[in-house]
């Protein structure tokens, strides 16, 4: 016996679960979400421990710039955030080298400094190619995955949008001059990492420009850290009428020859629902479907991560010290597994970060999660641990220019990850942006069922919070869910639940 009837059934609060529930409450629709933490946000959350606060995963905050999907979304919403530029966007430390990722005109400069004016025909190409993909991805694009997916592809391209085509089955490192210096090689596969979970030998051309322009294209500071985005999103779906049910888990999608026809839940409670979104990895559909994962050329090498959780005391860094910093240890090594790590500080004077006006900071690193895997069913999980949190800190100096005694530290493993954010194996940070799963290659967000789309990291076009909520707008769309109309309204409509009428009409006309 169903529990509740609903228009639209939401697995997962991260932020593209949150996005798509809020679209769709904010259209007039009957939303539940569920969500296994018991805040929003995955792995764009918070959790806080002896007087800090932290963010969990993901800290680096894209798209409030005038284009900006998140400020287009929340402003849908009737929502308002303080969204502070930071400039430098990072210091990236290379043995030897610091180098200062600028978004203005400042970065000409920096990088002839570090790596000579010979190599500005690379940043030149890089930067018009970015530029192209920011004004398309600006207008929504979706992948031409059936005849509606296809038609409103068709309705958002240009002319101008046929040079991208010239670069698919490319890889970013194919712009790079054969006499490029050790020092920028490793300074673009650090940073393409972070950005596009591969070095530049792999990552598709375009979308590699795209990733590496994020500084161009506007970073910020949000106060009380990146979960302010989640938490925004949660209170908006409240306020136009949906559910978000916490500490839920969804152990069943049912479907039958129709499509689609609710989700069943761990306390055995079945929600009904018309559709449903399904924001988590693809992974986790496939067992709430119960077929087995199966590995995908789509997929290829994918990552988990380790996380330090760190709290300094007052007076431990400068005020004006930069908010984050990309370490790498050593440039024989390959990257991740804590050779080179993602260093994000909370802000000087953040008292809802820290205690007694310290600082909390994240250390992170890309995992393999076969490596930590194999380590807990040999018995070394505690060594594995020790030895990754001594390079943490060792990075920590490098980037601080001393050595610092924390006050706080506590280890996050993949294990750790997948235990809080039920995230198959602890994958994060999504689908690796190779050539062979970008741009065409990527998973759609249609389902093959009628009545279930897909979004999130695993989704195109993938990775970062602007990414998922990208992915959210075109899971919502087959069901009447139009962005670009309520983007339109929101002067008029934003902070107050729309008319039944409305209602009555929002997911009526999907699209077969």
């Amino acid at each position: 016996m169903a529990d509740s009837s609903f228009d639209l059934a939401v697995i997962g609060g991260g932020v593209a679960g949150l996005t798509a529930a809020a679209l769709a409450a904010r259209a007039g629709a009957r939303v539940f979400l569920a969500e296994h933490h018991n805040v929003p946000g995955g792995c764009a959350s918070f959790f806080q421990r002896d007087g800090y606060r932290f963010d969990v995963g993901a800290t680096v905050v894209n798209g409030f710039g005038p284009r900006g999907i998140h400020r287009r979304v929340l402003e849908s919403l009737g929502v308002t955030i303080a969204a502070t530029p930071l400039e430098p966007t990072m210091l990236v430390h290379l043995p030897g080298m610091q180098i200062a990722r600028y978004g203005d005109a400042r970065w000409r400069d920096e990088r002839i400094a570090a790596f000579g004016e010979r190599f500005e025909p690379f940043w030149h190409a890089q930067e018009r190619i970015a530029d192209r993909v920011w004004d398309f991805a600006a207008r929504l694009p979706t992948l031409p995955a059936d005849l509606a997916s296809a038609w409103h592809l068709a309705r958002v391209f240009r002319p101008r949008d046929l040079a991208l085509l010239q670069y698919q089955g490319q890889s970013i490192a194919r712009l790079l001059p054969h006499d490029a210096s050790p020092e920028l090689r490793s300074f673009i596969d650090l940073q393409l990492l972070i950005t596009a979970q591969a070095p530049a030998s792999e990552t598709d051309l375009a979308l590699g420009a795209a990733a590496l322009d994020i500084a161009r294209e506007g970073t910020f500071h949000l106060a009380g850290g990146i979960a302010t985005i989640a938490t925004a999103l949660a209170r908006a779906i409240r306020r136009f009428g949906g559910t978000i049910a916490y500490r839920t888990d969804v152990a069943r999608i049912r479907t039958d020859r129709r499509g689609f026809s609710g989700i069943e839940l761990a306390d055995g409670r079945t929600i009904a629902a018309r559709h449903a979104v399904a924001a988590i990895p693809y992974e986790n559909v496939l067992q709430l479907l119960g077929r087995a994962p199966s590995p995908s050329s789509r997929t290829g090498q994918r990552w988990s991560a380790v996380t330090a959780y760190v709290g300094l005391e007052a007076g431990d860094l400068p005020d004006d010290f930069p908010l984050h910093h990309q370490v790498l240890l050593d440039p024989r090594v390959p990257l991740g597994d804590a050779n080179s790590l993602f260093i994000s500080f909370s802000a000087p004077g953040e008292r809802e970060r820290a205690r007694n006006g310290g600082r909390a900071l994240t250390i992170s690193t890309h995992a393999d999660p076969l490596r930590w895997e194999q380590a807990y069913s040999a018995g070394r999980g505690s060594e594995l641990q020790r030895a990754y949190a001594q390079q943490m800190l060792a990075g920590l100096e490098r980037a601080a220019g001393k050595r610092i005694v924390p006050s706080f530290f506590e280890l996050g493993t993949p294990r750790t990850f997948e235990r809080y954010t039920l995230r198959y194996r602890g994958l994060v940070g999504g689908t690796p942006q190779r050539i062979e799963s970008a741009n065409l290659r990527a998973r759609s967000h249609r389902s093959g069922i009628k009545g279930l789309t897909l979004c999130g990291d695993t989704i195109f076009p993938g990775q970062s919070t602007v990414g998922v909520t990208l992915s959210a707008i075109n899971a919502v769309r087959p069901f009447g869910i139009d962005f670009s109309a309520l983007s339109a309204s929101a002067s008029v409509g934003a902070g107050r639940p729309v008319s039944d009428s409305a209602s009555a009409l929002a997911l009526r006309a999907t699209i077969p």
